[in-house]
């Protein structure tokens, strides 16, 4: 039987949340307003909120980081990703700025044979060191 897989949810960075609730809500605000002055542009502009915050939230929701017995697999939203350990050469703290599937940019940069991934694990020196602990096993 294989143990359950460690799972580090992302730690989320206050003025990101803010900016993923705000925008949608922004929209929808305007097409509120708008309804009582244009009509048919108030429905567009509530229809691009309401559209708007359903794709953020199934780009973000749920962000989190998986240990398994053999790999790493990354989730954010409906973006999954599995990494076999022999894959990984290793992880740094990080606070690189890049697309990622992650909600803060306290990161964790992680070094494959192939190019890398940033992630933001809410706790990231324990994080690195089962990471490092699963790569030494598997070779």
């Amino acid at each position: 039987m294989n143990p359950p897989p460690s799972i580090y949810p992302s730690q989320v960075d206050l003025w990101l949340a803010a900016v993923l609730i705000a925008a949608p809500l922004l929209v929808l605000g305007l097409g509120i307003y708008l309804m009582d002055t244009s009509g048919a542009g108030g429905i567009l502009a509530i229809y691009i909120g309401v559209s708007m915050a359903v794709v953020m939230a199934l780009l973000t929701i749920p962000c989190r980081y998986s240990l398994t017995e053999h790999a790493l697999i990354i989730r954010c939203g409906l973006l999954n990703e599995e990494i076999q350990y022999q894959e990984i050469k290793g992880a740094s703290l990080s606070s690189n700025p890049l697309s990622a599937p992650a909600l803060s940019l306290s990161r964790v940069k992680v070094e494959m044979k192939n190019g890398f991934r940033l992630i933001a694990p809410q706790n990231r020196e324990a994080f690195i060191t089962e990471l490092e602990n699963k790569i030494k096993n598997q070779g």
